[in-house]
């Protein structure tokens, strides 16, 4: 009965934040105080109804049955992984606050409705997580792969052998501009190897560890998601060197007393940052170069409002800017707020004075250098044109409740038939 009531709860409030998100843009925290206090509540009558099933009491239909102890400890250590997650999530700027908090919410409300989901509790608000963002990805993947193929029309008239030699001028500049980092990028080469033997190890050696190729592949997502912030950590030295004895160390304890099979974890470690680097570089291509473009749009000052987000390349330009630096706050992806739209249009507002102010005399060069010019004021801020995710929240949630399982399982034999298709397709077309 209760898990009734919290399904129907748990749809209702899917529905209803789904629409208002894709309409207003925005979560709004009174129906998380609802959900939230709905669940305290319904726990509460759960647990009093075990302190009375425990201690033999009947009231009424109260204590007859109950649930075990282990349940309520079972339910914390869900939720506090699932609340890391969610700040985790929110921390990167992945999730603006409010899809967090849903996220959080509905964890909850799913443990409610179905504590008995074989992942729960340790891997149920990763099953989440991945029944979440699988589907996104596809829709988001199959919508880029069509834009570009509708775009193929254009390459007919393209000089290619004008475009390669611009392409081949370019790659050598970020050769030259890479080169004096070269110690930076060995180091992280070998800190992400020493990762990669390390999980491969744990798997290969721990029956309670081994992932296998769907763990691999979330591995690989979870590590692009963070990619930005770890790679300072990769690239320290120091982490390099400890890395370097910690890899020599574990190879000869490992073959001396523990007879490791050391080539095959070599080799393991090898092909795992090999497919990392692919991916890495796919990901970049898909995400860095064109959907983020394609997400790029131009906004006057004076529209500044809350909660737009800025790309990178604006708010990099506004955040070295002494009068600013220290009155924007963190970069998360609920996007600006109010007192940093303020701070912005008080800024220009400034500049726009000082630009209209009677100029002083342009002191003499010396030594033939140029006089710096003030930087003009910026025409146009781009920011990014964000797509409402509280219905792949819910969406996804709901099939974790409905099916008791992760999408990718129910997706990967569909995946190998249309992989054998294509295969078959392409060997006639070649023969």
């Amino acid at each position: 009965m209760i898990a009734d009531f919290y399904y129907y709860l748990f749809l209702a409030l899917g529905l209803v934040v789904s629409y208002e998100d894709w309409s207003q843009r925005r979560v709004r925290n009174s129906w998380i105080v609802l959900g939230l206090t709905a669940g305290a509540a319904g726990l509460a009558f759960l647990l009093w109804n075990s302190i009375l099933g425990h201690q033999g009491v009947r009231l009424g239909r109260l204590g007859e049955t109950y649930m075990p102890w282990r349940y309520y400890s079972k339910l914390l250590i869900h939720m506090g992984l699932s609340f890391t997650a969610a700040y985790t999530m929110w921390r990167l700027a992945i999730w603006p606050a409010g899809d967090a908090k849903l996220y959080t919410l509905f964890a909850f409300l799913v443990a409610l409705i179905d504590p008995n989901i074989p992942s729960y509790p340790l891997l149920l608000f990763m099953l989440l997580l991945v029944n979440i963002f699988v589907p996104a990805g596809l829709l988001f993947a199959a919508e880029t792969v069509g834009h570009m193929l509708m775009r193929l029309r254009g390459l007919r008239g393209v000089a290619w052998g004008v475009w390669l030699k611009a392409k081949a001028e370019m790659l050598e500049v970020r050769c030259r501009e890479a080169w004096p980092f070269r110690y930076q990028y060995g180091t992280m080469l070998v800190n992400l190897y020493a990762l990669f033997y390390l999980a491969g190890t744990a798997g290969r050696y721990s029956h309670k560890l081994a992932w296998g190729p769907f763990g691999n592949v979330i591995f690989f997502l979870l590590m692009f998601v963070v990619w930005g912030k770890i790679t300072m950590v990769l690239r320290d030295r120091r982490v390099g060197y400890a890395a370097l004895a910690s890899l020599v160390a574990a190879m000869s304890a490992g073959a001396y007393f523990g007879h490791w099979d050391i080539l095959a974890i070599v080799l393991s470690a090898l092909k795992m940052t090999f497919n990392f680097g692919v991916l890495l570089s796919v990901a970049r291509l898909i995400f860095h170069w064109y959907i983020e473009l394609e997400s790029l749009r131009e906004l006057a000052p004076e529209s500044l409002q809350a909660g737009v987000v800025l790309s990178d390349e604006t708010w990099r330009k506004l955040s070295v800017e002494k009068d600013l630096a220290d009155k924007l706050g963190g970069r998360f992806s609920d996007g600006l707020t109010q007192d940093e739209v303020d701070a912005i249009k008080a800024w220009l507002a400034a500049r726009s004075a000082a630009a209209k102010a009677p100029a002083p005399p342009t002191p003499p060069a010396t030594d033939g250098a140029p006089i710096p010019s003030p930087e003009a004021d910026p025409a146009t801020f781009t920011f990014y044109h964000t797509i409402p995710f509280a219905v792949w929240i819910f969406l996804g949630s709901l099939y974790t409740v409905l099916r008791r399982g992760n999408l990718v399982s129910l997706l990967v034999p569909y995946f190998w038939q249309a992989w054998s298709l294509l295969s078959a397709g392409a060997a006639r077309w070649l023969s």
